[in-house]
């Protein structure tokens, strides 16, 4: 009877582990894998909305391949990719370990600034004004301290640049990094202390081990989401001066939404993804998430 009942328990639970999980894997399938199917489907046929679509192979990605400004594109989601994770990933995760040397109540002020919500859309509007080159408040400031203005979103040479660091503000995960150094175990350090570290030692054989699994993690989604920046550029620059900030998902955009070259568009996206799939692979492959402590 024991084992009877062990087995029924089994069968229940294995029920409701799937009824539970059915929602979840029907939005996948339906926003996830189905526009991803479609997407491929799209990109080897010539489509429209009223006609019915023409099978053209793959002469969608012969085009994308000659077209002179995708290449243009690509080189700048990378750059704004580097500089992001450059930045606005590395930066905090120095700012949280430093944070961890100072008082408790310095590092729950930190955090609480840290948790304020920021609306991006909202964001990005305001960082745009900061940076207008007649009124804003940044050309405002060294008008003041008796410098030179900048041209800001209107140079090329910055305009990457000036899209960056609104991230530096805004950059949310950095409550996981101090998280999760708050759970390392005060033995280590004080063991460490005892046989002489120094602070650089310490971080290093204890600190960084210890975050190492989240900044893998982080670091998987800070590529994917650089990789497919959107409306940032949208919103302060259009992707200008010129094409200066005009990125992959920004052109595929203008293909699709205002062009209506819906084939042309869905390849160029499916070339993106090939290669954000190839860096994760890279990521995953060199970038290992075990802790050596």
């Amino acid at each position: 009877m024991k084992k009877v009942e062990k087995v029924k328990r089994a069968k229940h639970k294995k029920r409701a582990a799937w009824i539970f999980s059915l929602p979840a894997l029907f939005f996948v399938i339906v926003f996830g894998w189905y526009p991803l199917v479609l997407g491929f489907r799209v990109s080897l046929e010539e489509y429209h909305f009223i006609l019915p679509p023409t099978y053209i192979g793959l002469a969608n990605f012969r085009e994308i391949f000659s077209d002179p400004l995708v290449p243009i594109t690509f080189r700048n989601t990378f750059y704004y990719t580097a500089l992001s994770i450059g930045l606005t990933f590395i930066i905090p995760i120095i700012i949280s370990i430093l944070l961890m040397e100072m008082k408790k109540n310095t590092i729950r002020i930190m955090m609480l600034l840290w948790f304020i919500p920021m609306a991006s859309m909202a964001g990005n509007i305001i960082w745009k004004w900061f940076y207008n080159s007649y009124y804003g408040l940044f050309n405002t400031i060294l008008v003041y301290l008796g410098f030179p203005t900048l041209r800001w979103l209107d140079d090329p040479r910055i305009a990457m640049l000036c899209l960056v660091l609104p991230g530096l503000i805004m950059f949310g995960p950095g409550l996981m990094y101090i998280a999760s150094l708050q759970s390392v175990p005060n033995e280590f350090y004080e063991a460490a202390e005892l046989e002489g570290a120094r602070l650089g030692q310490k971080i290093w054989h204890i600190t960084l081990p210890r975050l190492r699994p989240i900044i893998s993690m982080l670091l998987l989604l800070a590529i994917i989401g650089n990789m497919q920046i959107f409306e940032r550029p949208y919103v302060m620059t259009g992707g200008g001066p010129g094409m200066a900030t005009t990125t992959v998902v920004m052109y595929f955009y203008q293909l699709s939404f205002q062009s209506l070259i819906f084939g042309k568009g869905a390849s160029l996206a499916i070339i993106l993804f090939c290669v954000i799939l190839a860096l994760i692979i890279i990521q995953r492959k060199y970038f290992k998430e075990n802790i050596d402590v």
